[in-house]
This record gives C-alpha cells, structure tokens and sequence, in this order.
C-alpha cells in the first residue's frame, strides 16, 4: 500500500518561486492529515501487506525536515503493518546506482510532480516484489474493515473474458455520496460542465449490476495497480494534473483494462484549496489539451491499441473531442465576465490569458503519443535492470526505510543467540516429527543429525539460488521462506511458500539437475541442511537407513508432484483461454512473448 504524502515550507514562509505546486501540501509546522489517513488503518481485518509513506517535499532546501516529520509521525502511531518511509535520500542513492551502472535513467525516477510521484508509488512495490500496489493519499480515511480483501480480491483474474489489470475504487464525501464535493450551480460552467460530465459517469459505473465495470476513469487516492501491468506501463510524466484518469488511457493503449469496483470504496477528506479557480481551470487546461493531443497523435504499432475519445465517455471523453477549444475559449469568456462583475479585475486578466495559453504554451511541441512510448521504453529498460544486476542494491536501499530496521536487527540477533545455543536434544525433538525422520529409529535420527550443520538466515537472505549446482537438502526449523522463479533474469515470480517441517532441495538432489527456482527467507529462519555428498557416505554404510531414505524422498516428491498438478488442473481452463487469445491476436514481440 502506497501513501503518498505532500509538505511545503513552513506557514510563515509559505510557497516560494521555483517550489512545486501542489492542491494542498502540509506546511511543516502543522499537522495535516497524515496522522489520521494512518490511524484509520487500525480498522482493517487483512493487514497482510507492507506499508510505504512517500515523503514529498516541495522544495529542496526542506526534503530533510519533512523525511524527519514523516518519519516522526509514523513512528507515532502503532501501525499493524511493516512500514517504510521512503524519501529524497533514498531518491538520491537510487540516482547514484544507476550511474554507478552507467546508466543514465536518473530523469525515469523522480519525486518532483504528481506523476512523477504515482510512478514512484509503483517502482517501490516492483523493487519489494510486490504482487499488487494499492495507491491512497494522506488526506483519506478507510472506514470499511474489508477494504484491502475488496482491493486485492479480483486484481489478477479474469472477467468477461477479459484480465483485471487495475480496479478502481471510488470517493465517498462527507455526506456519504460518490459526487464531487461542488456546488449545483456554477454560471461559468455552462460550456465547460465537467463536475456534470462527472456525475453522468459515476451514474453510469458507479451503482448498480455488476459489481466490476470497465472504466474510462479513476481515482489516484483508491487505485489497485497489478504487477503485469506496473512493469509495463508507467505514468505519464508531462500530465499534471489528472494523471490518475490518463494511466487509465495509457493502459488501454497497451491492452490493459481497468475496471471500477463498486464495492471498493474511501473516505475522501481534502483540506479546502486555496487555488484561484482561474488556476484550476488553467491546469484542466494544460491536461486536457495534452491527452487530446496524445490521442490525436497515435500511430499503429504492433501489440497496440488505437483509442478514440469516444472510449472515454461520458467523462473524461467529453473533453477529449474538437470541441475542446471551442468549450475552453466560451467558458474563459464567461468567467472572465464574472469577475469583473465581481470586481476583481487581475483575476479576470489571469482568466483571459487562459484562452492565449490555450492557442500557445498548452500545446506540445512534441508528439506526446511518441513521447510517452520513449520514456514507457525508458521505464522498462530501468525495470530490467532493477530485475536483474541492480536488484539487490534497490532493494537495500528500500529496506533502510524500514521505521523498525534497528528494532528488527536487535530481535534478529536474539533470535541468532538463541538458535546458536540450542541443545542436541532440542534439535532431536523438533525434527523427529518431520515427514522425511517420522518413523525412523532414534539412532538414524542422530545419525542424520550428525552429518547435518545448523545455520540461520535472516529475512529476504537467500537459502538457494536459481541455477545453483549445489545439492543439499534444508530443514526448515523455524521460520518461513519464499520459492520464486526468474523469468530470463527479467521477472521474479513468487511460487510458493514454505514453513516449518518442510524440506527444500530434494528435486535436485534426486534428478541431479541445477535448481530450477530460488529459496529466499521471507522472515529470520533456523534451518538444518545435509550435503549431498555427506548423506551418500552416510547411506553407503547403512543400507537400511538407505532404503528407507530413498523411498521417503520419492514418496515425498511424489506428494509435491501431484500438489502442484491439482493447482495446474484448476486454471487449465484459464490458460486455454490465454492461448485462444494468443492465436487470435497474432504474432508476439519477443517481450510479449516472454511475457505471456
């Protein structure tokens, strides 16, 4: 779960030229919304899974103080989950990597701008490896006991014959309605009636049969983001503004969908703005005319999508059409009229000068279709490298965000001491009940005992690599541990979990073949491993501990055999509508390919 949270200059101070500009950031002597966004999290039933606060600052000469103020505020609060505070320090060592690497891929990360912040919120899962990144902001509250099982229960699987890549929840406002918090009756909106266009499509997907709807739209603050799709498709960085509504464009443009949730739901409780509304509707502007204009300006390319504004309606697409300057010149005019009304004669200047924005700075000088698809090339090149020869460096960098690291480190060194003085018959005790040891005498237990070693990993430490030629057999004593398979070096796929009592490294044991799969500590572990090469010695002089020996790993294997041919047997229908689809949509890029 990804929080991002936004603060500025002190209150004294306020904004300065040259400072990001956000709705409404936390000046740093106050205490904003932070605090209560992470306090309602004590409400939720499922509470498997990791927290990350993304510190923003809006200047500079601040990032410290508000890495510190977060961090602070976290600490305060007695979180149910395992939290990171990620900031611009970790930015930077993020940065240094990368060009330690010689890879000039500093602009693809960045925390300056909203998108470029939304696509932080989903680089950070895909170093943790992260199935799922489920995006809140710090000025909301979840009320709904059930909201991470709702998140998290379609994300992955198929609908209509079409896979969930990203759900979308929606808002709920201090009256309990999905309606954007705005008055009935705005004069100036007569031709620019987007709060109106807004209603008509949370009309439209929001309430009733199904429960899940392909969207045109969504929101930041309650967005279920899939790994499939986060590795492949990034954020828009020239979009700032609505950067939520044009990831969903951009997904449909790569052939993911998005489906609202009706059931998935967030309170939203924004600070009032202190914007202009001339300002606003100037950022409507620049967004809008630059994903009309990335609309505008596609291409065929092979694996695409074409997308019409019509794929959008009733909102965004409404604004997305040729009328869009003809709404933008109409409504500038109204209310440029009502401020002088009103006698404010500056705002009524600044709201005239839309309209010459409109004609000149908000139109890109570059093609923003071909623009987005070099830095989406960009995000998979830095995805790439994160996979593969900079993974573990991204991931100590993450890692040191830990708000509990020191606490964890000192629990993880008594756990280490303990394990360290265990007894002979202690270690009997626990393994005796073990499926390869029930049944064998208590000298063959000590026998095997004998040749074994103790050892002790500590959490995301690896027990066996990918490839390994090693082959030695592991007993899980205490802890757990994650199988995961690597796709070309490219993807690492959690397969599955492993607890106490289990063995790992029978298969290459038995078939005398490199180990298909790594074995990676999800917490500190005790685990007893035999050698290969001990355990033949030891069975060439006892045949009878042999015989039996051989025919518990076979049996044992057999079991796990079959466990996983039952979990295939239960999607072979959805890989068969995988591979129909495959063939009907044509030939693949060597990636998709990889991929599919």
């Amino acid at each position: 779960m990804m929080i991002p949270s936004y603060w500025s200059r002190e209150s004294s101070v306020g904004w300065q030229p040259g400072d990001e500009v956000y709705d409404h950031p936390t000046p740093l002597d106050q205490e904003g919304t932070l605090a209560r966004t992470l306090e309602s999290l004590s409400t939720l039933d499922n509470t498997d899974f990791s927290l990350v606060i993304l510190a923003c600052a809006t200047a500079a000469e601040i990032e410290r103080q508000v890495e510190a103020r977060v961090r602070e505020i976290a600490l305060s609060i007695d979180l149910p989950v395992e939290t990171y505070v990620i900031s611009h320090s970790h930015l930077d060592r993020f940065h240094e990597v990368l060009m330690e690497g010689g890879e000039n891929l500093r602009d693809v990360l960045s925390l300056r701008g909203y998108s470029n912040i939304r696509n932080m919120c989903l680089y950070v899962p895909y170093v943790l490896g992260a199935e799922v990144a489920i995006l809140i902001d710090d000025d909301e509250l979840i009320d709904d006991t059930r909201f991470v099982d709702k998140a998290t229960e379609f994300i992955g699987n198929r609908f209509m014959g079409q896979t969930i890549d990203g759900v979308a929840g929606y808002y709920l406002n201090t009256k309990g309605t999905y309606y954007d918090d705005v008055p009935e009756e705005i004069h100036w909106m007569t031709y620019w009636d987007r709060f109106g266009s807004k209603r008509e499509a949370f009309d439209k997907f929001i309430p009733g049969e199904p429960r899940l709807k392909l969207t045109p739209f969504a929101f930041g603050g309650c967005m279920v983001i899939h790994r499939a799709l986060f590795r492949t498709v990034p954020f828009d960085p020239r979009i700032t503004r609505g950067e939520d509504t044009d990831y969903v464009l951009n997904a449909r443009m790569f052939g993911f969908n998005f489906f609202l949730d009706n059931k998935l739901w967030i309170q939203h409780r924004p600070p009032e703005s202190s914007h202009p509304t001339w300002q606003r509707f100037r950022e409507d502007i620049f967004r809008l005319v630059y994903s009309k204009a990335k609309i505008d300006g596609q291409t065929e390319r092979v694996n695409m999508s074409i997308v019409e504004a019509e794929d959008f309606d009733p909102y965004p697409g409404e604004f997305l059409r040729d009328t869009l300057d003809d709404k933008i010149l109409k409504t500038n005019l109204i209310l440029a009229l009502d401020y002088l009304a009103n006698d404010r004669v500056d705002d009524a200047k600044e709201t005239i000068r839309n309209i010459w924005l409109a004609k000149t700075k908000a139109i890109p000088t570059q093609n923003p279709f071909e623009a987005y698809l070099d830095f989406q090339s960009r995000w998979r090149k830095l995805r790439r490298l994160t996979a593969s020869e900079l993974s573990q460096k991204m991931q100590e960098i993450v890692l040191s965000g830990n708000l509990h690291r020191e606490e964890e480190e000192r629990r993880t060194q008594l756990m280490r001491e303990k394990f360290d003085a265990m007894s002979a018959d202690e270690m009997r005790n626990r393994i005796q009940e073990f499926p390869l040891f029930k049944g064998l005498s208590p000298r063959q237990v000590d026998s095997l005992i004998a040749i074994s070693r103790r050892e002790f990993f500590t959490k995301d430490e690896v027990l066996i690599q990918q490839g390994s030629e090693e082959r030695d057999l592991f007993f899980v004593l205490r802890g757990r541990a994650l199988i995961t398979m690597s796709n070309h070096g490219d993807e690492t796929v959690g397969m599955a979990e492993v607890g106490v009592g289990e063995m790992l490294g029978e298969v290459s044991l038995l078939i005398d073949s490199p180990h298909s799969a790594s074995v990676i500590a999800m917490e500190p572990m005790e685990v007893m491993r035999i050698t290969r090469h001990s355990l033949a010695a030891l069975m060439a002089n006892d045949p009878a501990l042999a015989g039996r020996l051989w025919h518990r790993l076979a049996q044992l294997l057999g079991d796990r055999l079959r466990d996983s041919n039952v979990r295939y047997l239960k999607r072979a229908s959805e890989i068969q509508d995988i591979a129909d689809e495959l063939i009907q949509t044509g030939p693949l890029s060597p990636e998709d390919r990889n991929k599919e």
